[in-house]
């Protein structure tokens, strides 16, 4: 049973990180990735999707478990996040909070939940195939045949698991121990610009495996990972050999690192700017698509599923 004062809105983006992104922390504009309409919001009301960490299992107590305790979480990576923009990355334990905000921050959006529901229905739906082919699937009921055919049946998997897999990819330690094997700059605005984010915040970004049918992730060299952590600051990591630093941006590579982020958004673009000031960039990367994909191929024995990540390719691949 639900309950209307049970935490209903569930935002995939923290509202304290949304926060960093607007002039009085209550408003922030937001862009539609694919039309360029925009419109002031309040950040109460964006970035959330209804019963988004619901806990779906049958023999759950509280739907809402999750969702409570990620709240608590968030008033730590808030803390962290907030003393990283103040302090810089120049201490070990500054930088390595930031990264695991970025890990999490990579694998809780609507973009990879979608991904992961339709890998997992694929697979289901594969097996099922199988079995149907080979003719190890109890007949159905006369009259039934087409309707509970593999083919004609709604797969769906439950939400508790499509979780389970995001935030345990978002803390994985393996990932965690690439990221912090990068090098790291923090990039700080130059007055008069500003770091937008979006539906997708972090972005891979790689010059020529943007085309490649093998995607790249964070641990292929060449790859630079930039977040935003707030409209002054971003975070840059790449594979150079160099010592972390923080520095200045030039307004050129504050105009590159917004293509990047609207070019990784799925939907959503969000900045405490006027709109305007991105609707170049918005118009540019309008169909251009970075993130996790999957291919089912059906070769009539056996089914394959390929899994990889697109990442955000040069200005001109746009």
């Amino acid at each position: 049973m639900k309950f209307l004062s049970e935490p209903r809105k569930h935002h995939f983006l923290p509202q304290f990180y949304l926060r960093g992104f607007s002039v009085d922390r209550r408003g922030i504009f937001q862009i539609e990735k694919l039309t360029g309409r925009h419109y002031g919001c309040q950040i109460k009301d964006i970035a959330a999707i209804r019963d988004y960490h619901e806990l779906d299992g049958a023999d759950t107590e509280d739907p809402y478990a999750f969702e409570k305790q990620l709240a608590e979480i968030e008033g730590q990576q808030a803390t962290h996040l907030q003393n990283t923009l103040v302090e810089g990355i120049a201490q070990d334990h500054h930088r390595l909070n930031v990264l695991e905000l970025l890990a999490i921050m990579r694998m809780r959006v609507p973009a990879v939940k979608e991904h992961i529901d339709r890998s997992y229905g694929s697979t289901v739906r594969a097996t099922a195939l199988a079995l149907q082919r080979s003719g190890r699937l109890p007949k159905p009921p006369k009259g039934l045949e087409e309707v509970l055919r593999v083919e004609n049946l709604d797969i769906q998997i439950l939400n508790w698991k499509c979780l389970e897999v995001m935030f345990r990819m978002g803390t994985s330690e393996t990932v965690l121990q690439i990221l912090a094997s990068m090098r790291a700059t923090l990039y700080r605005a130059p007055f008069g610009s500003r770091f937008v984010t979006s539906d997708q915040p972090v972005v891979l970004y790689h010059p020529t495996l943007w085309k490649s049918a093998y995607g790249a992730g964070p641990g292929t060299l060449g790859v630079e990972v930039s977040f935003a952590l707030s409209s002054r600051a971003l975070l840059m990591l790449d594979h150079a050999a160099l010592p972390h630093s923080e520095r200045i941006a030039t307004s050129v590579e504050v105009e590159e690192f917004n293509r990047r982020t609207v070019a990784m958004a799925q939907e959503y673009i969000y900045t405490s700017e006027t709109p305007e000031s991105v609707a170049a960039v918005v118009q540019s990367s309008s169909r251009v698509f970075a993130g996790f994909r999957h291919d089912d191929i059906d070769v009539g024995t056996e089914f394959l599923q390929i899994h990889r990540f697109i990442p955000v390719g040069p200005a001109q691949a746009a």
